[in-house]
């Protein structure tokens, strides 16, 4: 079944609520990129679009600045990406 750009839609809304001023730049900055770079960049694969999404997500999370709730935030995120990736 091939995965629908609904989900990864709806999944990069979530990953956008790390644009918050509580959250560092730097990984604001990388949430941003791992949704406009990969996730929603219809040129590239999806499979590739998904694990590279989740590879810098994976990155963020390993951040020592991130805020509690938003690290538990990036690790829902890492678990629905892994289980679209499932799904390629």
């Amino acid at each position: 079944m091939a995965v629908d750009e609904t989900k990864l839609e709806q999944i990069s809304t979530v990953i956008l609520q790390l644009d918050d001023s509580k959250v560092p730049r730097n990984i604001r900055a990388g949430a941003k990129d791992a949704v406009e770079k990969w996730l929603l960049n219809k040129s590239k694969e999806m499979d590739v679009r998904i694990a590279m999404a989740q590879n810098k997500l994976e990155e963020l999370s390993e951040d020592p600045n991130i805020p509690m709730e938003y690290g538990v935030l990036i690790l829902q995120v890492l678990t629905a990406l892994e289980q679209l990736l499932g799904e390629v």
